[in-house]
């Protein structure tokens, strides 16, 4: 009786595989710890974006530290350049003031030079008078001359009055001449001075400017260097973001297997009761399909139809740009580029799955991320550069379903869909990427 009621029960389970078949791809317990361990691969991934910006913060603080010493510089920099300018502006007002004496000078010399010829004409003169005269014998001979003795008094004081003013000229020619070297000498070395430090002052001041220049070029590279850790600190907190949401997507769908298990293992249980005390002509419930995400509208204009496989092409038009290396093997495209040949292009979604992040990014544009579960695979769809979103975070999506309209925003050259098919969690270095081309029917 007992050997029985285990035939029985074991023809029960094997007649329960083989009248439902939707067992055959039941739940596994590897298929949820799978999900488990993609959840806390996940999670280790957001707290090392966490260090990353931990970091990005500590270099963006250092760098503003050191931008707050460099003004200093800078400032004290400013202060000497303004010093040295105002001790150029003087010193060439100086200069300037020389160059006027100078001309003075050059008019009073003139003057001087002019006295120094008359007199010399005199002198030559004289020169020429006592030589035809025999020079101090003629004085001899004007005095011996005299015819009383107050003749030659005055003859005296004629001689001695000639002769002194010989002796005046020549002693005024003496002092011009002195006169002239020494006002030549002292401006023209008081010239050579202020030309001198002239020339030394502009040398400090294109020192000064060129180190103004290198503090202004350090400064400016500061700047550049803050803003790129700024750009990284918010392109990590974006992928920290979208790891939030892969991470809420991944346990949905845990909780989802968890659930479907849950309700197989009850299934099969009923069946085998129902197989073991019944005549097992009962027909088995069939399971309602989980269909909780709202609808958009569906354009049904231009839309692609629904094709057989895992995955569909998400919109019409022609390939534009492939998957692979691409502009001579520089850069490699993670992704396939669909081109827009008409008005208003709808997207739709590739496969069933679950919207985890819908957003306005700063290189994607309009972006959709939906995670799938296929065969207990995990794939995530990406649709860029859309011109609107039809769909939210949170949403389940159907095969086929139009989710969007292609655009042109965010980091686009012209109207596409930018399309990417992750054969598990999308990341930020696209390792998981392939080519949608091979997945699509």
């Amino acid at each position: 009786m007992k050997s029985r009621k285990v035939l029985a029960l074991a023809a029960a389970a094997a007649l329960s595989f083989g009248v439902f078949p939707h067992f055959a791809n039941a739940v596994s317990d590897r298929d949820i710890q799978e999900k488990r361990d993609a959840i806390n691969n996940i999670r280790s991934k957001q707290s090392a974006v966490q260090e990353k910006i931990n970091d990005a913060n500590q270099e963006i603080q250092k760098l503003q530290s050191k931008q707050k010493e460099l003004s200093e510089e800078i400032k004290k920099l400013d202060l000497a350049v303004e010093e040295t300018s105002g001790k150029i502006r003087n010193l060439s007002a100086d200069i300037q003031q020389t160059e006027q004496d100078i001309e003075t000078l050059k008019r009073e010399i003139a003057e001087v030079q002019a006295r120094i010829e008359k007199r010399n004409e005199i002198l030559k003169e004289r020169v020429r008078s006592l030589q035809e005269s025999g020079g101090v014998i003629s004085y001899l001979e004007v005095l011996l001359g005299a015819q009383s003795f107050s003749d030659f008094i005055d003859r005296m004081s004629a001689v001695t009055t000639i002769f002194e003013a010989d002796k005046q000229i020549i002693r005024e020619q003496q002092a011009d001449k002195a006169l002239k070297e020494k006002k030549e000498k002292e401006l023209t070395d008081k010239l050579a001075s202020l030309q001198t430090n002239l020339k030394e002052l502009e040398q400090l001041k294109q020192k000064l400017s060129e180190q103004m220049k290198q503090k202004n070029q350090l400064m400016a590279h500061l700047k550049q260097e803050e803003q790129e850790h700024h750009d990284k600190k918010m392109a990590l907190a974006e992928e920290q973001e979208l790891l939030r949401k892969q991470e809420a997507a991944m346990k949905y769908q845990l909780q989802q297997l968890m659930k479907k298990k849950r309700a197989e293992e009850e299934a099969k249980r009923r069946a085998a009761a129902r197989h073991t005390y019944s005549s097992g002509n009962e027909s088995a419930p069939s399971e309602s399909e989980n269909s909780s995400g709202a609808s958009s509208s569906r354009d049904t204009s231009n839309v692609p139809p629904v094709t057989s496989g895992a995955f569909m092409r998400p919109a019409n038009g022609p390939i534009t740009s492939g998957f692979g290396y691409r502009f001579g093997g520089s850069d490699f495209h993670p992704a396939i580029d669909i081109g827009k040949t008409a008005a208003v292009v709808p997207v739709v979604a590739a496969a069933d799955g679950y919207v985890f992040r819908s957003y306005l990014s700063s290189s994607y544009g309009n972006v959709i991320f939906i995670t799938h579960v296929i065969n207990g695979q995990v794939y995530t769809t990406v649709y860029a550069h859309l011109d609107a979103r039809l769909v939210g975070e949170g949403q389940t999506v159907r095969k086929g379903q139009v989710i969007g309209y292609m655009g042109n925003t965010g980091h686009s050259t012209g109207p596409h869909l930018h399309f990417e098919l992750h054969r598990g969690a999308w990341n930020p270095a696209k390792s998981n990427a392939v080519n949608p081309l091979n997945y699509i029917n």
